[in-house]
């Protein structure tokens, strides 16, 4: 393995990471669907009684000892075993031969295979409205 594949793949965790404890805690909604999840009453906005709820849903379910607090040691875990969840995918879209590595070669098919099927004009290029359509298709399977 070379040193930038282990310089992208030491980003890439530490991308998937930031962005799987920023998951984890109370936040805003950014898309319009999430949005819509939130906002029960469809009136255009979330409430402090909206929100709340989901919060505590998916804070405390890092409660492992369920007495009502959340740990350190407790948010450890949990990003760890979103990690590997994470890694378990990753292998398992990307590692062709199945053999626990990923090679520049399955790299590059897999990019390819994304961009063609996320290239619904079929021009060769991805624009922000395919790519926007092609991940709103994968989320909704």
């Amino acid at each position: 393995m070379t040193r930038q594949t282990i310089f992208a793949a030491s980003i890439a965790a530490l991308t998937l990471a930031a962005g799987t404890a920023m998951a984890m805690e109370p936040s805003m909604p950014r898309s319009q669907r999430a949005f819509a999840k939130l906002d029960q009453n469809s009136d255009g906005k979330v409430t402090v009684a909206e929100l709340a709820p989901k919060a505590e849903k998916s804070f405390f379910r890092m409660d492992a000892d369920k007495n009502g607090e959340v740990t350190s040691a407790e948010i450890d875990a949990a990003l760890t075993k979103l990690i590997n969840a994470r890694r378990n995918r990753m292998l398992k879209s990307m590692d062709a031969d199945n053999n626990g590595a990923v090679t520049k070669a399955e790299l590059d098919s897999f990019v390819t295979t994304l961009m063609t099927a996320a290239d619904s004009n079929t021009d060769g290029g991805v624009s922000l409205d395919e790519a926007r359509s092609f991940r709103m298709a994968k989320l909704k399977k």
